[in-house]
């Protein structure tokens, strides 16, 4: 009777250890998809059984908003990294420097001498494709047509990387499929929003002239409150005992931020964690929370015009939506490439993961479990607008949204996963109809400071203001006669 249990016990314990294993693997392997929006494109298999269909309903088309894939560090990154790795190799004497038991190199990547700023990586390409893949499986019924221009679209913004994004995604739809050599390659058109400087599409902070400074220049004051705040100064003295340079090199808050970006890009695209051992959980948390504050202000619910100016690419997909239940397009798929801002506008547009207490940069404490983090839009991620035909009587068209290939409850449907197509049209209604990107963007008409026409605009109404313009124009007309 022992030795049976002993047996039995021995057994459960070798089939249990492999499970632990992978359990600590997973857990070793998670904090390094918390980086933000600097985080890999990360998928879970182990969800996938969950996702199912609208009972009754088929998936009939597709509208995506996907933001390009892994990608390179900024021009802007890779010389201020150079910086300190330069400064820090100086102070020890050494190409490395080592920590925990872990070698972390002073030398610069040996890619950045190959590839451009914020170029996409191969680790981006597989991503894009990777998506392609499972939503083309998931959704099948809408791929039931070859690829032809009216049925499929693809929209990229004016860079590099989102259309390189495009083209690795448009490859994992249409796979074999094409008439090309050997391979049956199937290329597809892509089309670009707009010029990169002027994109009301897919890039509207860069085309809005208020924007640069109603947020960018006086819209961000609790982001440099935090980055000046005690969280960072600990931090930061914390960075320099580990690396032994305190009182040899003052690392500034730019230099703690590209050693955060160190770690995302090196595990991100080498699988290359030694810079991380430098972080702590606290520092990550600390770090994340500044990135959240960066983004909250810079594109979502801090400022309302970071949003706002979304409303040119909710129109569009509502468009879509609308023409093709009306069958006056055939678009069954339209899928989009732009940059982190815009999807992180689209989804606080759609009301998604808002806190009832704003991010500011004196509760960093009570903010430990917000809905709004930047770990929302990792490199790669993706907003779906699924349109189903559906057998129900009361509603033949049911709309969903995933975000990053999960379905998501929403505002504008109650609550709900699903809802009618007319139920979410006539939420937005108001939004779309309403939308007048170049009158929110512009900017308002402001005499130099010092000009005659200034003092008389603080005492006076505009319209004297502008009837004084108008006498001093006819007074320099007859001064030049």
């Amino acid at each position: 009777m022992a030795e049976n249990l002993t047996y039995k016990v021995i057994v459960c314990i070798l089939f249990t250890l492999p499970l632990l294993f992978r359990v600590q693997e997973a857990s070793e392997q998670s904090k390094y998809y918390r980086f933000g929006t600097k985080t890999a494109y990360h998928y879970d298999n182990a969800t996938a059984s969950t996702r199912k269909f609208p009972g009754g309903c088929r998936p009939v088309h597709l509208n995506m908003v996907l933001r390009h894939g892994s990608r390179y560090p900024s021009k802007g990154d890779i010389r201020d990294s150079s910086d300190l790795l330069t400064k820090l190799k100086k102070i020890h004497s050494s190409p490395v420097f080592r920590y925990k038991n872990v070698n972390i190199s002073f030398n610069k990547p040996p890619e950045w001498e190959d590839a451009e700023p914020k170029e996409l990586s191969s680790a981006g390409e597989k991503e894009q494709y990777g998506i392609a893949k499972r939503f083309l499986s998931r959704f099948h019924d809408v791929f039931d047509k070859k690829y032809w221009n009216k049925y499929y679209k693809f929209v990229s913004s004016d860079r590099p990387r989102t259309a390189r994004s495009a083209m690795s995604f448009a490859y994992g739809l249409f796979e074999d499929k094409g008439n090309v050599s050997s391979s049956n390659f199937q290329p597809v058109a892509i089309t670009f929003s707009g010029d990169k400087d002027n994109d009301k599409l897919l890039l509207p902070y860069d085309a809005c002239p208020r924007y640069a400074t109603d947020v960018v220049h006086q819209g961000l004051g609790e982001v440099e409150k935090f980055n000046e705040g005690p969280e960072i100064k600990n931090l930061t003295k914390r960075l320099e005992e580990r690396l032994q340079i305190t009182g040899k090199l003052s690392l500034t808050f730019d230099f703690v931020e590209k050693i955060f970006r160190l770690c995302a890009f090196g595990f991100m695209n080498r699988r290359d964690t030694s810079w991380c051992s430098l972080l702590e959980e606290e520092d990550i948390k600390v770090l994340k929370y500044q990135g959240d504050l960066q983004n909250y202000y810079e594109h979502s619910y801090g400022n309302k015009l970071s949003y706002e100016i979304i409303c040119p690419l909710l129109s569009d997909i509502i468009q879509n939506l609308r023409d093709f239940s009306t069958k006056e397009t055939e678009f069954h798929g339209v899928f989009r490439f732009t940059s982190s801002g815009t999807v992180i506008s689209l989804l606080t547009m759609l009301g998604l993961f808002q806190d009832t207490t704003r991010l500011r940069a004196d509760n960093y404490q009570q903010n430990d479990k917000r809905n709004f983090t930047s770990n929302l839009v990792p490199m790669s991620a993706n907003v779906a607008v699924v349109l189903y035909a559906c057998n129900s009587t009361e509603t033949a068209v049911k709309l969903q949204v995933l975000v990053n290939e999960e379905p998501v409850a929403l505002p504008c449907c109650d609550g709900k996963m699903t809802c009618s197509l007319d139920e979410f049209l006539s939420y937005f209604k108001e939004t779309v109809d309403s939308c007048d990107f170049d009158e929110m963007c512009s900017l308002p008409l402001v005499p130099p400071t010092g000009s005659p026409t200034t003092a008389l605009a603080q005492i006076t109404s505009p319209r004297l203001g502008s009837i004084f313009l108008l006498l001093l124009s006819f007074a320099a007309f007859f001064l030049k006669i």
